[in-house]
Order: structure tokens, then C-alpha cells, then sequence
């Protein structure tokens, strides 16, 4: 009895020692978008001149909303796929997209790098980012983005959004406002990157860039 009671205090450590890490790393995140809020409404305020696509009184008035963690695509583990689920060969680009959200309207985003050295922002406005937000149901927009991954696909161009079971592209002509299974799009991009790599897997092979 007392070992079962020790196993299970272990346990109870292990969780809770993982929950506060994850806690630390997300808090972490929203800081620094905080900070990279505050030095966007510094840009703004100095560069009128410019135009970056949102204005100083929009971003002063929009929230840092949860996080958006970005993961890429394995292409070879795609070619050769048999799991019908896009997410469990895609690897974390320790990236982080967030959004300043003003009345349920995503204004900008700010993206954070974020791994066990360090945590900063790289990018402090994404119109593309921004535009595909804003397609999204709005299902996902009242949950604040929780739970959403972006994935991006190399070589076949794609970019998707999971959230549960469905994902949301504009990719071959899809809506972002309509869900697709994940295992219906998974299929469609193994096909799509196994024509891709018949055209130009030797021009991979050599190093060169293809567009």
C-alpha cells in the first residue's frame, strides 16, 4: 500500500512539475508579445509616413489573445504516410504566432520564438496571418484561438490550420471558413507531394531551390 501511495505521489509530482513548465513557457509568450505590442505601438507612433497595414489606436486597443504554436511538415514522412494524420509528422518550429484581438477581429499578430534558451519576438505584423485569422469560423475565434496549430507543408505550398478533428485551408482553392477532415487532407497532400517530388525530386537531390 505504501509503495502504490509513493508511485502515485511521483506521479502527482511529474504532472504538476509539467503543468508548471508549460504554464512558465506559455506565460512567457504572452510577455513577450506584450513587449513586441508595445514596441509596434512605438514603430507606429514614430513612422507615420509608412504604412504597415494597422493603425497605432488599433493595436492599442486589441489584446494579446492565446497562442498559435507552428509546426512544419516532414516532406519525406508525407511521401511515405500511412498514419492519415497530418499532425503526427509535423515537428514544432518552436514558433509562435499571437494575435491582437479587438471586438472578436484579429488586428495584427506578433510571432514569438520561443525554446529552452530563450523567448523572443521575430516578427511584429503579418498581413497574411491576419487575413487567414480573420477567415476562420468563428467557432475558433469565440474559444480565442486555443487549441489552433498552424502547419505549414514545404515544396507543395500549403498552410493549415487544426483545430480538433477538421482543418481549415485556402489551399487548392478551399475555403478557411469550411472544415476538412484531417485524414481527407492528409491524403490529398500525399498526392499532391508525391507528384511534386516525381517532377522535381532530382532537383531536390541536388540542392536546388524549387518555387
Amino acid at each position: 500500500m505504501k509503495n502504490i501511495k509513493s508511485i502515485i505521489t511521483v506521479l502527482l509530482a511529474v504532472v504538476s512539475t509539467g503543468l508548471m513548465a508549460q504554464t512558465t513557457a506559455n506565460n512567457g509568450i504572452k510577455e513577450a508579445a506584450a513587449k513586441g505590442k508595445s514596441d509596434l505601438l512605438k514603430l507606429l507612433s514614430e513612422n507615420k509616413d509608412f504604412n504597415f497595414g494597422v493603425s497605432a489606436s488599433d493595436v492599442e486597443a486589441a489584446q494579446v489573445s492565446n497562442s498559435i504554436e507552428s509546426f512544419s511538415t516532414e516532406f519525406n514522412s508525407l511521401l511515405n504516410d500511412n498514419s492519415g494524420n497530418i499532425a503526427t509528422i509535423s515537428r514544432s518550429e518552436n514558433l509562435h504566432i499571437v494575435p491582437l484581438v479587438s471586438d472578436n477581429k484579429v488586428i495584427t499578430t506578433i510571432s514569438v520564438a520561443s525554446n529552452s534558451k530563450e523567448t523572443k519576438v521575430v516578427e511584429l505584423v503579418s498581413q497574411q496571418y491576419k487575413s487567414e485569422l480573420n477567415d476562420l469560423p468563428d467557432d475558433i475565434k469565440r474559444a480565442n484561438f486555443r487549441g489552433l496549430k498552424f502547419v505549414q507543408v514545404p515544396n507543395i505550398e500549403a498552410s493549415l490550420y487544426i483545430f480538433g478533428d477538421k482543418c481549415y485551408t485556402s489551399y487548392n482553392g478551399r475555403s478557411l471558413r469550411e472544415g476538412t477532415s484531417v485524414s481527407e487532407i492528409t491524403r490529398q497532400l500525399q498526392i499532391d507531394a508525391r507528384a511534386f517530388q516525381a517532377e522535381f525530386g532530382e532537383e531536390l537531390k541536388r540542392g536546388k531551390l524549387v518555387k
